[in-house]
């Protein structure tokens, strides 16, 4: 039973939606029950398993201005491939082209909303997913034809702006086609320079032989709050990759939620995250096989530093009935100084017979012996550790097949790394 927040948290967003309500566009009641579910669930308490490891007392007792479509955006960060579009606080800037790389785009003036307002239920991040359904101002649809091949990366720029404390809530639903194949990548950005409260949605519904990759680089201010659920359903012989890319951000949680629903279904998720500084970074990853034959592997890796504290939640379910799965997850973490943190829960539930599935995890800090080898062959300290824990990350990243993307990445690991390892020797 989760706690409810205090009143006052509650009435603020509450009559912030009052006053937003007409200008949303979308059902009104639709978003006045997404209101009111977030109201009775309120914000998660001490003793919910779901938070065990994140408080959100902090984001509680702030009072964001949820955005509207009159908000000004700011400069945001290049491009990292040519097919892009910019969303400032959830709404697009400037009008939203008919067609984007290999997806048509749509929105509420010219899209059901039922793909774009639909509502989750379960897992720790309901509640907010719910908030967003009420306050999201201007979701986007993005969709495939059946049998569309697309090699072209996609990218959308969420960027969470303004001139005061601002609530952000983008939403995007992919729709995928039979047989279609696409890829996006999904840039979580903010100004930098006074806290902000992002709160997105990505809902994925992928057809029979559907594949997508979703490249994923949360990399917001140290200010910001970060609440993200992504859910994805995938049909038979469909299939969903993730590369998760967590390098900013105060506070952060993402709840990825799959379920394989079709024979033959898979999903891969792979990711790092780099919890320096103070950062509180929370991944949690659920995947349901409820059909024959349906495959899943998690693989994340975790880094933290400081005073910096990572959780890893991974669980695969495997249903009655959905016999020859192949579950796999891995979570391996390092921590560089004392004082950091990584909390990691790998979970299995199997309810079949014929099943292979496993799981497991560790949690470190450098090898002695490696530090020496390279100290040996003229390597400063700092550089030593750099090195090894590049090599550490570079297990998942090696998987991040777009260049620009895992050259940034990279590269501002590696700059974090010998600015954190320098301070520590």
């Amino acid at each position: 039973m989760s706690a409810i927040a205090p009143a006052a948290a509650i009435a603020h967003y509450r009559e912030a939606f009052e006053r937003l309500h007409s200008a949303l566009g979308g059902s009104a009641s639709r978003r006045a029950v997404a209101m009111e579910r977030f109201a009775e669930l309120g914000f998660p308490g001490a003793r919910e398993e779901a938070w065990k490891y994140t408080s959100l007392r902090r984001l509680e007792s702030r009072r964001f201005m949820p955005a509207t479509p009159a908000t000004a955006p700011a400069d945001v960060p290049a491009a990292f491939v040519a097919q892009r579009l910019v969303l400032a606080n959830g709404s697009a800037v400037g009008p939203v082209p008919a067609t984007l790389g290999g997806f048509a785009l749509g929105t509420l003036t010219g899209a059901p909303e039922d793909p774009l307002l639909r509502t989750f239920v379960g897992g720790g991040t309901e509640r907010f997913a719910a908030l967003n359904a009420a306050l999201t101002i201007g979701p986007l649809l993005l969709s495939t034809a059946a049998g569309q091949q697309s090699d072209d990366v996609v990218q959308l720029s969420l960027l969470t702006t303004g001139t005061g404390p601002t609530l952000a809530s983008p939403r995007i639903a992919v729709r995928m086609a039979p047989d279609s194949r696409a890829r996006l990548l999904i840039d979580h950005v903010d100004d930098g320079t006074l806290e902000h409260f992002t709160n997105a949605v990505l809902d994925i519904e992928l057809g029979p032989g559907a594949h997508l990759t979703l490249y994923r680089l949360q990399r917001q201010g140290e200010r910001a709050f970060h609440i993200e659920r992504i859910e994805a359903r995938v049909g038979e012989n469909a299939c969903f990759v993730m590369r998760d890319s967590q390098l900013g951000a105060a506070l952060a949680r993402l709840d990825t939620r799959v379920s394989l629903d079709g024979r033959a279904a898979g999903t891969e998720i792979t990711g790092v995250f780099l919890a320096d500084g103070s950062r509180h970074l929370d991944s949690h990853i659920h995947v349901d096989h409820r059909a024959i034959e349906t495959t899943s592997l998690q693989d994340y890796r975790g880094i933290a530093a400081n005073k910096g504290r990572g959780v890893f939640n991974g669980k695969a379910i495997v249903h009655e009935g959905a016999q020859k799965s192949n579950a796999r997850q891995v979570n391996r973490n390092l921590l560089l100084t004392p004082g950091a943190e990584i909390d990691t829960k790998p979970d299995l539930e199997i309810y079949a017979d014929d099943v292979q599935c496993s799981h497991g995890t560790t949690t470190g800090q450098l090898d002695p012996n490696a530090l020496f080898y390279l100290r040996s062959r003229g390597l400063s300290e700092p550089e030593a550790r750099s090195a090894l824990t590049r090599a550490f990350a570079g297990a998942v990243m090696a998987r991040v097949d777009e260049p620009v993307l895992a050259r940034h990445v990279h590269d501002e690991l590696d700059r974090r790394l010998v600015r954190l390892l320098e301070g520590s020797v």
